[in-house]
């Protein structure tokens, strides 16, 4: 995955600090370890849960209109990782946990940050 300004750029340094942490640590995984996955997908979801709690932190305090869709959202990302690194201590876990780091979570990362981020970010600096 890649951090792109011109796409992932919110113009809220602390958004876009956590957002480019996130990147780093998708990255830094080792395809060729299949261990690194698990492991890497556990410092995913310890960074994304000091995010999110950030974020519902700042959608409270100024009375953000859409608090209850964007907090589902963060609730339902973090149970899906949670449930494949809980499911990773199989082959079969390993490769779900696998294709779901490679495929859906890129994914989901740059929807989530196009759409419920950025509309945060507007709300934010008006």
């Amino acid at each position: 995955m890649k951090y792109e300004t011109s796409k992932h750029l919110l113009h809220l340094d602390e958004m876009d600090a956590h957002h480019k942490e996130f990147v780093d640590i998708y990255n830094s995984i080792c395809k060729d370890d299949e261990e690194a996955y698990k492991n890497v997908m556990i410092k995913i979801l310890e960074q994304t849960k000091v995010h999110f709690c950030h974020e519902e932190e700042l959608m409270q305090k100024h009375n953000y209109p859409r608090i209850k869709e964007h907090s589902d959202e963060h609730k339902k990302v973090l149970h899906e990782m949670q449930y494949f690194i809980d499911k990773a201590h199989t082959v079969f876990g390993k490769n779900m946990l696998k294709s779901y780091y490679n495929e859906a979570l890129p994914n989901w990362f740059d929807s989530h940050l196009l759409s419920m981020d950025s509309d945060l970010a507007s709300f934010l600096k008006k």
